[in-house]
Formats: structure tokens, C-alpha cells, sequence
């Protein structure tokens, strides 16, 4: 009877820095990640790990794109989205408020950015217009939008001297909108942002004609010419959202 009370004592030792191990969560990279290891799913500022691991805030979308968690990588007002130090690739280092997330002024690091792309859970990036935190989804609807795989586009962290044909997951530009067509993303070099311009789009890739454009006008960032028809042009204060995620399961 000692014996295996003994035996029985010893094998519970061994196993218990084991179950100390397991029950150690890691520490999340992603919004994804927050909402898989902490079970929560209402919008708000989490902490997420850099590749050093360090802790910043973050802000996590889980409500307005149903089965998906979006992590805000940057967002600008249309004053900030127009001038030079934004007008630049997510390819290059631009790093704005990093430490103090904002809707008008912020983007994270390339360093960030990167390591939120290589998680296993980020497959998407989307862009969207005037998101709003203190609301329990965020979007109203998804009125000027877009949203694409990595797989689609791998540019994205990246810079490409043309125009790239991706098959979007889903775009709006103020109402007129299409699901698996093709359209022409610009990344490319220290003065432009990624972008889509309306007169490249109509007449390239998959034809996506939108009525009433001005002329050379852009959409979802860059912004050399823009129409305040479009939310996220609307006014100087109006904002553009670009966030990269996935699908989850909970």
C-alpha cells in the first residue's frame, strides 16, 4: 500500500509542471488570438504582443463582419490620409501614435504589422469607412468597403511597380458593389498608399464601373482626387480604417 502511495505521489509530481504549462495561455498577436484565448467577443482595446514581446493596445473588431476578427492596423482622417508622411505602401515604416490608438492619426509599425500578417489566423485585410468604437458593431452596413485575401493579393507588405488584378472578397464604393470580381490595386514605392483608382478600375481586370466618379478619383486611401460622395472622403475629418484578420471559430 506505501508503495503505491508512494508511486502514486511521485507520477502526480511529475505531471504537475505539465498542467502548470498547459493552463499558460499564450500571448495573443492577433484580435483573433485575443478572442480565441480570453473567450470575449465585444469590440474594444486589447493588448496584443510584438515580435519582442512587448504589450501595446490594440483595437479588435469582432461584431461588424459576422465570423471574422479584425485587428486596426491603421486609421486616418482624410486631412492625415493626404499628406506626405501617409502617402506611402504599408510596405514602408510610418509608424504614427502607436502607444495611443486613434481614429484620425494612427498606424502601426511595419515590424507590428508584419507580425499580425503572419499569423496563422490573419488571411484577410479589409479597408473601411468612419468605423465607430463607442457603437456595438462598428458599421451600420457595409457601404464602402472592401475586403481581400492575402491569397488574392500578396502585396500587401510589399511594393509592386503596376497595377495587380485581385479578386476581391467583396467591394462597395456608395452603393454600387460586387463579390469575387476583379480589381486593380496599386502598393507601390514612398508616395502612394494602397489604393484603388475608379478610372483604372472601369476600364481594367474586371470592368468595376461605378456612375457619378470624378475624374482620376480614389478610393480608400492615396486620395489625390476624391469625391465627398464617398464616406470616407466626405468631409476632412472623415476617416479611412484598414485592418487585417481572419475567420474564427469560436
Amino acid at each position: 500500500m506505501a508503495k503505491y502511495f508512494v508511486s502514486t505521489c511521485l507520477t502526480i509530481l511529475f505531471l504537475l509542471p505539465v498542467a502548470r504549462f498547459a493552463v499558460i495561455p499564450s500571448k495573443p498577436t492577433t484580435c483573433a488570438a485575443v478572442r480565441s484565448l480570453n473567450k470575449v467577443s465585444n469590440n474594444g482595446y486589447y493588448s496584443l504582443y510584438d515580435s519582442t514581446n512587448k504589450p501595446y493596445l490594440a483595437f479588435c473588431d469582432f461584431q461588424s463582419d459576422p465570423g471574422f476578427s479584425w485587428t486596426l492596423i491603421e486609421s486616418l482622417s482624410l486631412n492625415y490620409a493626404r499628406s506626405s508622411t501617409f502617402r506611402k505602401s504599408f510596405a514602408f515604416n510610418a509608424p504614427s501614435n502607436e502607444c495611443t490608438p486613434n481614429w484620425s492619426n494612427y498606424r502601426l509599425s511595419k515590424a507590428k504589422m508584419t507580425a499580425i500578417k503572419n499569423a496563422a489566423s490573419s488571411t484577410h485585410f479589409r479597408a473601411t469607412c468612419n468605423f465607430k468604437a463607442d457603437s456595438e458593431k462598428g458599421l451600420q452596413d457595409r457601404r464602402d468597403y472592401l475586403r481581400v485575401s492575402f491569397c488574392a493579393f500578396d502585396y500587401f507588405l510589399t511594393t509592386r511597380s503596376s497595377w495587380t488584378c485581385a479578386v476581391v472578397d467583396y467591394i462597395n464604393v456608395r452603393g454600387t458593389s460586387c463579390s469575387k470580381c476583379s480589381i486593380p490595386l496599386y502598393s507601390h514605392s514612398s508616395v502612394h498608399h494602397l489604393f484603388i483608382d475608379l478610372p483604372q478600375a472601369k476600364s481594367s481586370c474586371g470592368r468595376f464601373d461605378v456612375p457619378n466618379a470624378v475624374s482620376g478619383e480614389d478610393v480608400f486611401g492615396d486620395y489625390r482626387a476624391v469625391n465627398n460622395q464617398f464616406s470616407c472622403t466626405a468631409s476632412s475629418s472623415s476617416t479611412t480604417n484598414w485592418w487585417i484578420g481572419g475567420i474564427f471559430v469560436d
